[in-house]
């Protein structure tokens, strides 16, 4: 082979090594596609900022709560239970032989205006379904009722509103003609906070229990659990079955069968952000009552 073709030889197996590495570089994108900023010597690259939190307090709905519902029957501690899909705070979907139940979330403090601006309020509601029949069948005397609701997901970390639990007692009309006792009285409650006031609309002994859920002797309590990031509650109630007697009932006796029910019951607790600042309350004035000497 003389050198000339040697030459050409050459110029050949040259290109068959080249080929691909020029086809890397020709694949790859223009310079300006993958442009960063520049950072001067010493300078830190600059930090994105956390995701904002929402402004508004909600349910993650894609989250179906469960509920259960339990009394003393006999000594034994009967439950009821199911999920229950948020919904109104009224009626709801059966539970027990009596009773239909709800969850409801949002709103504010028995829709009066006396919650936080920035909360949000959880509610268990239970209903009778057949007005003539009693609540709770069979119920044991002197015991209680608790109601529990878990896995309420919120979409932002959260805090209990202390004092703001509470149940709302509602009677029948014709319930309370019975007992010559006007339509004003329909609705009662009772609350963790003796200096509660819902606003100015409770009065301590007429419609209002301060206090009657603090979880001391006697009494009932309202508990919140909240998971370790915030975002998951557990609600649990515990109230004596006494403590569902109508404060102006003439009949003293609360034992089952001795009394008129109401034919309605919730309760609740309100939910704040956990970097909200909670409401400074004022104190429950003094009441006159009939027996009292008046100013």
């Amino acid at each position: 082979m003389n050198s000339k073709n040697r030459f050409v030889w050459v110029l050949i197996v040259l290109g068959l090594v080249c080929l691909p590495v020029l086809s890397v570089v020709a694949s790859e994108p223009d310079h300006e596609e993958f442009a960063v900023e520049a950072v001067e010597p010493n300078q830190e690259p600059a930090v994105q900022p956390a995701k904002a939190r929402p402004g508004i307090l909600l349910a993650e709905t894609e989250f179906t709560p469960s509920v259960r519902i339990g009394w003393m029957v006999g000594g034994v501690m009967q439950w009821h239970e199911g999920e229950r899909d948020y919904g109104p705070p009224i009626g709801g979907e059966q539970i027990a032989p009596n009773l239909k139940c709800y969850v409801s979330l949002g709103g504010t403090r028995i829709e009066t205006g006396a919650g936080h601006p920035k909360g949000i309020v959880i509610r268990l509601g239970l209903t009778k379904i057949d007005p003539a029949k009693e609540l709770f069948a069979d119920i044991d005397p002197k015991t209680d009722i608790t109601m529990e609701i878990q896995g309420v997901h919120l979409n932002q970390a959260i805090k209990l509103h202390e004092g703001t639990g509470l149940i709302h007692l509602k009677f029948s009309l014709g319930d309370l003609e019975t007992c010559s006792l006007p339509g004003t009285a329909r609705n009662q409650y009772l609350m963790s906070d003796p200096d509660d006031t819902l606003g100015g609309r409770v009065s301590d002994g007429i419609n209002a229990t301060p206090g009657g859920l603090d979880g001391q002797v006697g009494h009932g309590e309202v508990n919140v659990e909240v998971s370790e990031d915030g975002m998951v509650v557990k609600m649990s109630v515990r109230v004596p079955y006494g403590m569902l007697r109508h404060l102006q009932d003439p009949w003293e006796s609360d034992l089952p069968g001795t009394f008129f029910e109401p034919i309605h019951f919730h309760a609740e607790a309100e939910l704040i952000p956990v970097d909200v600042e909670p409401f400074d309350r004022e104190p429950m004035p003094p009441i006159n009552r009939p027996s009292d000497p008046m100013d």
